[in-house]
């Protein structure tokens, strides 16, 4: 398996890759598309991507699937001790392969932890699972390395009953590196592995179930929550944050940390997304199939919008905002499509394709390709789309196809710090790590090992959890993953890149 110690450049790799398939498009496809010709997507980035393509040609994927292990080109006469390491080195990799990947799990049976297989493996378990969660940004640092690790993030419950769902404010402390768990001849030093891992919590009554939460990026205190009441909540959740820091904590009442209650929706929903480009502004979609934007006005006041962004026929399952302009985003629905809206025109959105057979259950725009889009849908199979090559009101074919996952996709996120890793959970109990970059054979687009097959582009899968329903990776902790379940919070990084 390719891991990304074998990769030279991650973009050049994607970019090579988006290339080809963006000439054989332009071959076969037809120069008119349909599309408005001020649309932003058209030709934004065309020279910034000639550029990129350029230096790109000049740089080689060093190693690859289809080369591990392979010896016909060393030198005849390398020395035994040479052969021994080249031997030991494939024999590592055939280890860590089988690690990754492990076999299929059958009804019953139990799956046994191999803590060579994780960086870092914790599960923290809570009184009532969550449906969604998010993160936190600290002011801890960025690409953080060095164990333990400290991380922030709130959670909403799915309880018993209506009336004892809470928000779940959380900091998990003492995150050692797990990896050399297993290895009794492994000596640590005294900051790799500590204590065991510890979490400190506050709780905040909350009606209803959480459908969605999420935290607004540039004041983290600030929590939207999406409630199977029908109503999108802000929360101002800093005094809680507080307390998990300085140990001290006055008991208040829920109302004191409500800002808004948003009334726009007829309809309970799952769609939530906020503005990373304007403080305040969140989109949210219901079930009926409409979507309203609020805005936050000077003061801090949050307002409303009378009227919806009307285009799809069913349920809004998922909205994302560009990364690159304030005014567009992307939902997916039920109604099996795709659509990207501006802001300023409410009426139809800008592009509309159909992205699957089934259901587009989630979303996630890629902030540094600007024009890529990661789609899952009801079908277990998640996508990439170009967004330059798009026509509207058509089923497009996607740069990337990928069917792996036995149950519907439940969660979908890029890798912030690395362009072409995309992470997928599904129904099926599993999370899968991806690399893009990673060429395909048109020989052989399954690896073999053992009784199974593997797409080369696949790096990992993440199992043990029951019913996953979101994850995300965090962005100040390089390759770390949260996630959560029917049964617990999983805070891990897989063991496929560098020791640090």
């Amino acid at each position: 398996m390719q891991s990304k110690r074998d990769r030279s450049n991650s973009t050049s790799g994607l970019d090579k890759k988006l290339k080809r398939e963006a000439e054989e498009s332009a071959v076969s496809s037809d120069s008119d598309d349909g599309a408005n010709p001020d649309d932003d997507f058209e030709d934004e980035y065309d020279e910034e991507d000639l550029a990129l393509l350029k230096a790109a040609e000049e740089l080689r994927m060093e190693g690859g699937m289809e080369d591990a292990g392979d010896d016909d080109d060393e030198p005849e006469e390398a020395t035994g001790k040479e052969d021994m390491e080249d031997e030991e080195e494939e024999d590592q990799k055939k280890v860590r392969f089988e690690v990754y990947k492990g076999e299929e799990m059958k009804e019953g049976e139990v799956l046994d932890y191999d803590s060579s297989a994780y960086d870092m493996f914790h599960q923290l378990q809570v009184e009532w699972p969550c449906l969604s969660f998010d993160i936190w940004p600290d002011s801890l640092g960025l690409n953080r390395t060095k164990y333990p690790h400290t991380v922030y993030f709130v959670g909403g419950t799915q309880a018993d009953h209506f009336t004892t769902n809470k928000l779940l404010i959380a900091k998990a402390t003492q995150l050692h590196r797990t990896k050399h768990d297993d290895d009794s001849d492994y000596e640590s030093d005294d900051d790799d592995m500590d204590d065991e891992a510890e979490m400190d919590h506050r709780t905040l009554n909350h009606p209803g179930s959480v459908n969605r939460l999420k935290v607004m990026p540039q004041a983290p205190h600030y929590v939207s929550t999406w409630s199977e009441d029908g109503a999108v909540r802000i929360w101002d959740l800093n005094h809680f944050i507080d307390s998990l820091d300085n140990k001290s904590f006055e008991k208040t009442k829920p109302n004191d940390h409500l800002v808004k209650v948003i009334k726009s929706h007829s309809e309970e929903g799952f769609a939530l997304s906020w503005s990373p480009h304007t403080p305040g502004n969140i989109l949210s979609g219901d079930c009926k199939k409409f979507i309203y934007l609020t805005e936050m006005q000077e003061g801090g006041n949050f307002i409303e919008s009378a009227t919806p962004f009307a285009g799809h026929t069913k349920s809004v399952e998922d909205l994302n905002w560009s990364p690159t302009e304030a005014t567009v985003f992307a939902s997916c629905s039920a109604d099996k499509t795709i659509k990207i809206w501006d802001t300023r025109q409410k009426k139809q959105p800008a592009r509309s394709y159909y992205a699957a057979d089934k259901d587009v259950n989630v979303i996630s725009w890629n902030k540094t390709v600007p024009y890529l889009i990661a789609s899952g849908d009801d079908a277990g199979i998640f996508k990439v789309w170009d967004l330059r090559s798009l026509k509207s009101g058509q089923t497009c074919e996607s740069i990337g196809h990928y069917k792996w996952h036995k149950d519907q996709i439940t969660s979908i996120e890029w890798d912030p710090n690395d362009d072409s890793v995309v992470a997928v959970a599904g129904a099926d109990d599993q999370i899968t790590i991806w690399d893009l970059s990673v060429e395909r054979d048109t020989e052989t687009e399954t690896i073999k090992h053992g009784e199974g097959e593997y797409p080369p582009q696949l790096l990992f899968v993440h199992q043990g959890q029951k019913d996953i329903k979101e994850l995300h990776w965090h962005k100040q902790v390089p390759n770390m993953l949260l996630s959560t379940a029917e049964d617990s919070f999983n805070l891990f990084k897989p063991n496929i890149t560098e020791d640090k």
